[in-house]
């Protein structure tokens, strides 16, 4: 559909599309299920959601998080009348044009302005009841959607691999760690990543996440703890830098994890 891949599981029907820049390669999914949209992807392909949404028009949408991946076709979602709802801490951001980086607006376009309603613990579908989960770290509007009749979770950006090796320069590795820790507490077999896809073994992959962040906790303590820097154990543990930070100018690095884990621990203390 217009440069979307559709796919459907057990009842969830998953639009994604796939943008290439520079040796790096992103694709990000957005979800359908019992008359919910969830997240409404990036504007630069707003020719084919619109046709999408227009195909499985959905009675409202939730977004994970204001990044302009997951809400640059929300403005065009309000203005056909569905209406979108987010996170109350999100609202104000939403209400004003982006201001988004140059490469950002290379890969996923712009996002213009729009007025959401704020999300509580619940959103309701066609016919069933999601519960909304607040999982902070990534953004601190952050939520995941869990649908506990089919054992189900949307997660956003808050797995997208098992191994993180960059983060954005305002993530916090203690809070993403929490929020994978907090929903693995619920019942549930399938992930649904924005940017990963569907997972099937949803449950022990975020596990293995949680677990990887924790051992690098542990890792990136010892060596503070023997005198390195900042940018020495970055270079011992991510010796490589990936494409994606010379791209970014940096905004995305595995260096702020290392800041992360040494500067957000003193602010946990």
């Amino acid at each position: 559909m217009g440069g979307l891949k559709l796919s459907k599981h057990n009842g969830v029907l998953c639009a994604g599309c796939t943008i290439s820049l520079l040796g790096v390669r992103l694709n990000t999914y957005v979800y359908l299920v019992d008359g919910l949209a969830i997240d409404t992807g990036p504007s630069k392909f707003r020719n084919a959601y619109s046709v999408f949404f227009n195909s499985h028009r959905p009675e409202r949408a939730i977004l994970t998080h204001f990044h302009e991946d997951h809400s640059g076709n929300a403005p065009w979602l309000v203005k056909h009348g569905i209406e979108v709802y987010i996170h109350p801490s999100a609202i104000a951001l939403c209400r004003v044009n982006a201001k988004i980086p140059f490469y950002r607006r290379i890969f996923w376009g712009r996002r213009s302005s729009f007025s959401p309603k704020p999300v509580g613990n619940e959103i309701n579908g066609r016919s069933r009841t999601f519960q909304v989960i607040a999982a902070p770290g990534h953004s601190l509007d952050h939520i995941a959607v869990y649908d506990p009749g089919e054992g189900a979770i949307f997660t956003g950006d808050l797995f997208v691999t098992p191994k993180t090796k960059n983060i954005m320069k305002y993530e916090n590795i203690y809070s993403i760690k929490d929020s994978l820790e907090k929903i693995l507490k619920y019942d549930f077999r399938t992930v649904y990543c924005a940017h990963a896809g569907m997972v099937n073994n949803g449950s022990e992959m975020i596990k293995k996440k949680a677990e990887y962040l924790d051992n690098l906790i542990g890792e990136v303590i010892e060596l503070r703890g023997k005198g390195l820097g900042i940018a020495q154990i970055n270079k011992k543990i991510f010796p490589k830098t990936t494409p994606l930070t010379l791209i970014s100018g940096k905004e995305w690095s595995s260096k702020h994890i290392i800041r992360s884990i040494i500067t957000d621990k003193k602010n946990r203390e």
